[in-house]
């Protein structure tokens, strides 16, 4: 038999022999716990619908509708809701054998090094070949399994192509890219949605559900949007008319003009003109470009971080925080009047909706410290102020550090543990007690806690059965208020689990009050610097 011309210098795929090993679509609802899965198989993590995190190992991901993941045995990943809704993803296994020189051999290394490789694209690429699988995976007989099998290398057929195919323009979504990038270079043009469609060489009803699913807008809107954008830029700048300007941007209707610009940022062209010779232009932690009052004087902050503020002198509406977990009472807000809103969320539709009472800023009461306290200058005018504290708490840090360090051993590691939610247990990472006791004078974290440290989480979910492989040498135990929470620490307490856990044994456990302990805010990061020497000089090593 003639062997096939092959260049398999050039082939890595050639190789290679496919078997698909389970196919589950799963729904995560938003209080769902999600723990860390192991993978024996290559699997592929595909989401159909929601917002989320997904996290391999030291690496994170978004994981939003449209995203594909490879993943190969040994790995574990682990997934999070990014908001309140649905999480629903596919979790397909499956073998891979390389086939060298006549012999068969399971393969486990990687087979696909870049990851993203495969999302810029959408649900509706992959989604009938997903439909074919599911209807076929119930096999009964040879036959049916072999329809099942074809429909599978039909899909690798689609991940290699998609994969190995750079820079070309050859599928929809690459076609998509190019009319998002066409509206946002050529808002002036006349834009229609045909137009858009005919260049994505789909149809436009298609063409405009896949753009709002890239977007999170419809094309119309998306492109006013911009328009908007752009407007906002020539007020700033010109005292032009409103009808050049309308022209400069793309509308050819002075009126229409101004209603799409009402509508879009609550204001006539001519009060947003007014407005922002008071204001300060800022940028938040989502990237908005926000006009903020120079010096806000009723200012409202929905999160749990508000001593980042105090800190630098700047006071709430009744001197009062709002907790992000809590539902926003939208007609209270309304009611207080404030001239500026700071949210700890990544909400979009929450923020918009925000929008329409105050001008408003995202907020990230996860990231490092320094980082909040010098974001939180730059948008008061209160750099200085911030300068100032954050190097006179690296100095008080330090003298803290030295003076625990007679009390502890040097390399000792610890963690944090917390029920919330309910009967979830989180270990730490970046957030609350966490990052000062990961201070490079002070503990270390355990190689798994480290390993989310890497990846830049905020926490990580685990079960009791794992606490295990999370526990330090030292263990800080947080004592949540909501009584679900604290039953489930008092169960844990007594479990066999735990008390085997060399830090029982040692006497190294401190449980602790969440609520006076748990929080990453500058006040009261301020305050344990005097406390932990304290709690640590009480429980000697």
């Amino acid at each position: 038999m003639k062997t096939l011309d092959v260049n398999q210098d050039k082939l890595f795929f050639s190789t290679f022999m496919f078997r698909l090993e389970q196919l589950e679509r799963r729904i995560e609802r938003s209080n769902q716990i999600m723990l860390e899965v192991q993978c024996d198989k290559h699997t592929f993590l595909i989401c159909e619908e929601g917002e989320g995190h997904l996290y391999i190992g030291q690496e994170y991901w978004p994981f939003t509708a449209g995203c594909i993941y490879p993943i190969s045995p040994g790995e574990a990943y682990q997934l999070e809701h990014r908001n309140s809704n649905h999480l629903t993803y596919t979790v397909m296994a499956y073998d891979a054998f390389q086939v060298l020189s006549g012999h068969l051999k399971w393969y486990s290394p990687p087979l696909f090094q870049q990851r993203a490789q495969f999302n810029d694209a959408t649900y509706e690429s992959v989604s009938g070949v997903l439909v074919e699988l599911f209807a076929a995976r119930n096999y009964k007989n040879d036959a049916e399994y072999c329809h099942l099998n074809v429909r599978f290398q039909r899909w690798m057929e689609q991940i290699i192509t998609r994969y190995t195919t750079k820079g070309t323009d050859t599928n929809s979504e690459s076609r998509l890219t190019r009319t998002i990038q066409y509206i946002d270079e050529c808002y002036r043009d006349e834009i229609t949605v045909h137009k858009l469609a005919n260049m994505a060489g789909v149809r436009p009803k298609l063409y405009t559900t896949m753009f709002k699913q890239r977007t999170g807008q419809k094309p119309l809107d998306y492109i006013n949007h911009v328009r908007i954008q752009h407007a906002k830029d020539w007020l700033r700048k010109t005292d032009e008319p409103l009808r050049d300007i309308a022209s400069r941007v793309g509308f050819k209707d002075e009126y229409y003009f101004s209603r799409r610009f009402r509508q879009i940022t609550g204001l006539s062209p001519r009060q947003y003109d007014r407005s922002i010779q008071q204001q300060t232009l800022v940028q938040d932690w989502l990237g908005h470009d926000v006009r903020i009052p120079a010096n806000p004087e009723r200012v409202i902050y929905y999160g749990d971080t508000a001593g980042d503020l105090r800190v630098l002198g700047i006071h709430l509406i009744e001197d009062e925080e709002y907790n992000a977990g809590t539902p926003i009472n939208v007609e209270k807000t309304i009611r207080l009047k404030p001239d500026l809103i700071i949210i700890d969320s990544e909400d979009e539709h929450q923020y918009k909706h925000l929008t329409r009472i105050a001008p408003t800023l995202a907020y990230n009461s996860h990231a490092p410290l320094h980082e909040r306290l010098t974001r939180v200058g730059n948008w008061f005018g209160r750099q200085k102020q911030a300068k100032r504290w954050l190097s006179s708490y690296e100095e008080r840090t330090l003298q803290m550090w030295e003076k625990i360090s007679e009390i502890i051993h040097l390399g000792e590691t610890a963690s944090v543990l917390t029920y919330h939610r309910g009967a979830r247990l989180f270990v730490m990472g970046n957030i609350g007690l966490a990052p000062l006791l990961y201070h490079p004078f002070g503990f270390r974290p355990v190689h798994k806690v480290q390993e989310a440290l890497a990846a830049g989480r905020a926490y990580k979910e685990i079960s009791a059965d794992t606490v295990q492989e999370y526990a330090g040498d030292h263990l800080f135990l947080m004592l949540p208020q909501e009584p679900d929470a604290r039953q489930a620490t008092e169960k844990l307490i007594q479990s066999p689990e735990w008390r085997a856990l060399t830090a029982v044994k040692q006497g190294r456990v401190y449980p602790l009050e969440e609520l006076a302990w748990n929080s990453g805010d500058a006040q009261i990061c301020d305050q344990l610097l005097e406390r932990l020497p304290e709690l640590l000089g009480s429980h000697p090593s």
